[in-house]
């Protein structure tokens, strides 16, 4: 106890010497944290999981209380803090059976969010944040060439493995015919499938850049493989939301900035030929399992679109039926918490009524209160980035907030709070708020210093 107390505190304040390289750290290690679960430590695999937690606590303490920077001014922080109290008393609710489950439950709900406002201070520049982006999507090669290994090896095969050696391997197809779900570098299939959604979304408008012939190559093999990756996943929410990401793109983009619109599909025909030709040949089986996949079970298909709300309503109902304005308490329907019990040796809470997506469970964690405080947060982030992306004028950091508003509008209902990868992209595309304009601020400052100053 007294090594894991000390390895934990040696952590943090490593962390806390320099915030950005803390951040930038947590952005890399997520995508790397599976190798280490799976394969390098397998035994540690719990504690492993904490590391990017850890890390970025030390990156708080050095921004927020060090450097005593402040919270950027946004009418959006007003429900932030409502959740953030209102998340705190429900941590210590009795139905939860051990405090200490809460806290965790806590972490879930706010642990991520002050990268919304950092973000702005991590970036100096445009080339900066194209650089990063640049060096970032790199990891795309090699996670994506391991799921098409994994993708062509048989479930026995030790690349198939989660982070919990016991879960069964998912697979998708009929018969012989039978697949892996790829997970890439990742511990589960959620993992991998955040990633490449994200992935996707920061790509896009790499690709209408003016770049080297080299990155400019790189660039289109990162997006190949996200494409024909997502296949290999089995997963019809990522290959919807990629589809919808990319139809929604140039048709909103032609509604907010008319006059750019001409040079960004002219930049896209190159990539869209080649992703046209490539794809269907070279990722065809996946393709067809999952088209297979999404035919024969064309009901669920559709229950996963209209899902989210109905059980939203039947968790609202359940909780003021059974709680009134109170509820179960953070961290009570979190997929971890019966290890949590289990290793720390605490009493079960109250049941909980069994559920599956997001708003359900955080209506059934911190009641209706909460529930509104969460989702007035989603919908005021998407609106805000929307109106991000009206006012900016410099292309590039234009097509980033479209981006994000798409990254956040086409994943209303996807797991935010549940999903630690999530988390951490979710809050990092909503810094775009405070990054994007700053950054076109900057910009238009140098460009009349240029201009001003004596040649």
């Amino acid at each position: 106890m007294l090594i894991a107390i000390f390895a934990i505190f040696f952590l943090i304040c490593i962390s806390a010497l320099d915030w950005k390289k803390s951040i930038f750290f947590v952005l890399i290690f997520i995508v790397l944290e599976g190798v280490a679960r799976k394969w390098i430590l397998p035994q540690a695999s719990n504690l492993i999981y904490f590391v990017k937690d850890l890390v970025l606590i030390g990156a708080y303490i050095k921004y927020f209380v060090i450097e005593t920077k402040r919270t950027k001014n946004h009418y959006i922080n007003v429900f932030i803090y409502l959740l953030a109290i209102w998340s705190f008393v429900q941590a210590f609710n009795p139905s939860l059976g051990s405090y200490i489950v809460g806290l965790f439950g806590l972490k879930t709900y706010l642990l991520y969010i002050p990268i919304f406002w950092m973000l702005s201070d991590m970036f100096s520049s445009k080339i900066d944040i194209y650089k990063f982006l640049r060096f970032y999507l790199l990891l795309v090669i090699p996670v994506c060439l391991l799921a098409v290994a994994q993708f062509f090896s048989p479930p026995s095969s030790p690349l198939n493995v989660y982070s919990n050696s016991a879960s069964v391997v998912a697979m998708f197809g009929v018969g012989k015919e039978q697949i892996v779900r790829v997970t890439g570098s990742f511990s589960y299939i959620t993992g991998f499938g955040t990633y490449l959604s994200a992935s996707l979304s920061l790509l896009v408008p790499m690709l209408t850049l003016r770049q080297s012939r080299v990155w400019f190559c790189l660039t289109i093999i990162e997006l190949l493989l996200v494409l024909g990756t997502s296949f290999m996943t089995g997963s019809r929410t990522v290959v919807l939301y990629e589809a919808l990401f990319l139809i929604s793109y140039v048709f909103i983009l032609s509604l907010t900035h008319p006059n750019q619109t001409p040079h960004i599909i002219k930049k896209f025909i190159l990539p869209t030929i080649i992703a046209s030709v490539v794809v269907p040949t070279y990722f065809s089986k996946s393709i067809d399992l999952l088209s297979k996949r999404t035919i024969s079970n064309s009901a669920e298909s559709a229950g996963r679109i209209w899902g989210p709300f109905t059980e939203a309503v039947s968790g609202i109902q359940y909780i003021i039926q059974s709680k009134q304005i109170d509820s179960y308490g953070t961290g009570a329907t979190h997929q971890a918490t019966s290890v949590l019990r289990k290793f720390l040796g605490l009493p079960q809470g109250e049941p909980t009524p069994p559920l599956e997506v997001e708003p359900a469970r955080v209506a059934v964690e911190i009641g209706v209160i909460g529930f509104i405080s969460w989702y007035l947060i989603r919908i005021s982030l998407i609106i805000s980035l929307f109106l991000t992306l009206r006012k900016l004028r410099d292309p590039f950091l234009c097509q980033l907030a479209l981006s994000a508003f798409l990254f956040h509008l086409l994943q209303i209902t996807i797991s935010v709070i549940f999903n630690p990868y999530m988390g951490i992209y979710y809050w990092f595309f909503a810094g775009f708020i405070f990054l994007l304009p700053e950054l076109e601020k900057r910009e238009e400052n140098k460009n009349i210093f240029s201009q001003i100053s004596p040649s």
